[in-house]
């Protein structure tokens, strides 16, 4: 009788702890799911704005959760980022208007940004563009400042220089 009751105990013990298990792995997929579902909500499709006015362009963007800053009147000719990447709701999108066509330019602050993508517009706009790659703490390839400074005006064909990161202060290569 006595081993009955200590079988009985066992498979209690053995339920119980399977109960636990299961209770604790469906736990563990509801947070993760959580977070996935998150983060997925968070995230937005950069629409492809160009060629619209600034103005409409800038209250899409605004729909869609993200902060604006203009350059320039017209239609819209790039962004930073790019048209259909993928970015976080709240995220700065610079957009540039056909103004920025003409032969003088303000330099946008492109602090943060890829220093690629920063080439790029300013070669588009017909610039002339020296990098200038230090070593600095965060991210590596991220535009760190340019000469001259952003809000300065800068004609066609001048030079500009885009101080970059490199690399990480005291790194080992």
């Amino acid at each position: 009788m006595w081993s009955i009751k200590k079988e009985e105990f066992k498979i209690k013990i053995i339920k119980y702890f399977l109960i636990f298990t299961i209770g604790v792995l469906f736990g563990a997929l509801a947070f993760l799911g959580f977070v996935y579902f998150n983060e997925k909500v968070n995230i937005v499709y950069l629409p492809n704005i160009i060629g619209y006015e600034i103005e409409e362009a800038k209250k899409v963007l605004e729909n869609l959760g993200l902060k604006v800053e203009t350059f320039g009147d017209g239609k819209v000719i790039s962004t930073i980022p790019n048209v259909s990447d993928v970015v976080k709701k709240g995220r700065i999108i610079r957009i540039f208007g056909e103004s920025f066509e003409k032969e003088e330019y303000i330099i946008p602050d492109f602090f943060g940004v890829s220093y690629h993508t920063v080439i790029e517009v300013l070669e588009n706009w017909g610039l002339k563009v020296e990098v200038n790659k230090i070593k600095y703490p965060g991210p590596d390839g991220r535009v760190l400042a340019t000469y001259p400074n952003a809000g300065k005006k800068i004609k066609t064909g001048e030079f500009i220089k885009v101080l970059v990161d490199d690399g990480e202060l005291g790194g080992n290569k």
